[in-house]
C-alpha cells in the first residue's frame, strides 16, 4: 500500500510538472512580447525536461527493472545535471530581476542578447563538468558491488568531497544569492514608498483613505500649489497600516521558502550520509529516505512555473487569453484576478518601477500648475 501511494504522488507530481511547464514554455514561445522573459523560459524549459525524463527515470530506478548499472549511472548524470541547471537558473533569474529592479539604466545598456546566452552556456557548461564526477565514480575499482543507485558511491575521500562541493556551491551560495536579491528588491521598496508615497497594491488601506488599486494611476502626495494661490501644501507621509513591512517581505520569504523546502531535505541529507552516516548504520545508497528527498527536491520542477511563470501578471494574462481561446470564450471572460488578489512578485517589481514616475494630472488640473 506504501508502494502504490508513493508511486501515485510520483505520477501526479510528474503530470503537474508536465502541464505546468509546458504551459509556461508554449505562452512564452507564441507571444513575442513575452520573449523578454528569456530566463524564466530557460527555468520551465530545464524542468520540462526533467519530467520528461529524469523523474520517469527514477521511478524506473527505483523498482526491480532499474538494476541495471548503465541505467543507474544515466540517471545520476541527469539528476546532477538537471538539478545543478535548475537551480543555477533559479540563482540568475534571481540576479537578473535584482539588477532590473535596483539598476534598471545598467540592466538595459548591458543586458543584451549575447550576454543573456553567454550565462546561460556557463551554466550548462559548469551542471555538466559536475555531472561527470558520479559517472567517473561509479566506474572506479572502488566501488562496493551491492552499492545500491545513490550519489554516495563509496565511502572514501572523493565521494565526501564531491558532496560538500555539491552542497556548498549547488545550495548554499545559491540560497545567499537569492536571499541578498529579494531583500535588496525589498529595501529599495521601503526607500522608494518613503520618497514618494505610492503603497504598493498588495497593501491594505483603511477605508477613509482609499486609493486606485493601480499604481500608475495613484498620485504621489508631493506638494501641489493651492487653487487661486502659490502657496504649496507641505509634503506629508503617507498613512501606513501596521504590518505593511511584513507583507512586503513575503516576497523574499516565499522564494527562499520555496528553495528551502525543496532542497533543504536532499542536500541535508547527502552530507549526512557522506561525512557520518556510515559510521552510525545509515546505509550509502538507495533506501526509502533518500527517495523521500529525491522526490522533495523534485517538487522544485512542479512548482517552479508557479512561482516564476504563472505569478508573472504578463504571462498570466496570456495563460488567461490562451485558455479562453481553447475553450471557446472572448478573451475578457479569460482567467483574470483583481489587482489585490494579484501575483505579489509582481506587483512589488511594478511597484518599484511605477515609484519614480511623476504623478498624473487629474481631469480638472491645468498642468502649468503642477510641480516639476
Amino acid at each position: 500500500a506504501a508502494r502504490a501511494v508513493g508511486l501515485l504522488f510520483m505520477v501526479l507530481l510528474d503530470l503537474t510538472a508536465l502541464v505546468g511547464n509546458a504551459a509556461v514554455v508554449g505562452v512564452i514561445a507564441r507571444t513575442p512580447a513575452l520573449r523578454k522573459f528569456v530566463f524564466v523560459f530557460h527555468l520551465c524549459l530545464v524542468d520540462l525536461v526533467a519530467a520528461l525524463t529524469l523523474m520517469p527515470l527514477e521511478m524506473l530506478v527505483g523498482s526491480a527493472l532499474g538494476g541495471s548499472p548503465g541505467l543507474c549511472r544515466v540517471y545520476l548524470f541527469l539528476l546532477v545535471c538537471l538539478s545543478s541547471v535548475c537551480i543555477l537558473s533559479i540563482s540568475t533569474l534571481s540576479l537578473e530581476r535584482y539588477y532590473s529592479v535596483v539598476h534598471p539604466l545598467r540592466y538595459e545598456v548591458h543586458m543584451t542578447p549575447s550576454l543573456a546566452t553567454g550565462v546561460l552556456a556557463a551554466v550548462w557548461l559548469k551542471a555538466v563538468a559536475t555531472s561527470v564526477v558520479p559517472v567517473l565514480g561509479w566506474l572506479s575499482p572502488e566501488r562496493p558491488p551491492a552499492q545500491g543507485c545513490s550519489l554516495q558511491w563509496s565511502p572514501g575521500a572523493p565521494c565526501k568531497v564531491f558532496v560538500v562541493f555539491l552542497a556548498a556551491f549547488y545550495f548554499a551560495l545559491p540560497l545567499l544569492v537569492i536571499v541578498v536579491t529579494y531583500c535588496g528588491m525589498f529595501r529599495v521598496a521601503r526607500v522608494a514608498a518613503a520618497h514618494h508615497g505610492p503603497l504598493p497594491t498588495w497593501l491594505e488601506t483603511p477605508p477613509g483613505r482609499r486609493r486606485s488599486a493601480s499604481l500608475s494611476g495613484s498620485r504621489s502626495p508631493a506638494e501641489t500649489p493651492e487653487e487661486g494661490r502659490g502657496a504649496a501644501v507641505p509634503r506629508t507621509t503617507p498613512h501606513r497600516t501596521p504590518g505593511a513591512g511584513g507583507k512586503a517581505a513575503a516576497v523574499p520569504l516565499a522564494v527562499g521558502g520555496q528553495f528551502l523546502l525543496c532542497w533543504l531535505p536532499f542536500f541535508s541529507f547527502q552530507l549526512y550520509a557522506a561525512l557520518g552516516g556510515a559510521a552510525r548504520g545509515v546505509a550509502l545508497g538507495g533506501g526509502p529516505a533518500e527517495t523521500v528527498v529525491t522526490w522533495l527536491g523534485f517538487c522544485c520542477f512542479t512548482s517552479n512555473p508557479f512561482f516564476y511563470g504563472c505569478l508573472n501578471r504578463q504571462i498570466r494574462a496570456e495563460l488567461g487569453r490562451l485558455l479562453a481561446t481553447l475553450l471557446k470564450q472572448p478573451p475578457e471572460e479569460g482567467l483574470r484576478l483583481p489587482s489585490r488578489e494579484g501575483s505579489i512578485q509582481e506587483n512589488f517589481l511594478q511597484f518599484l518601477q511605477s515609484t519614480g514616475r511623476p504623478p498624473e494630472p487629474s481631469p480638472g488640473t491645468p498642468r502649468r500648475d503642477l510641480p516639476p
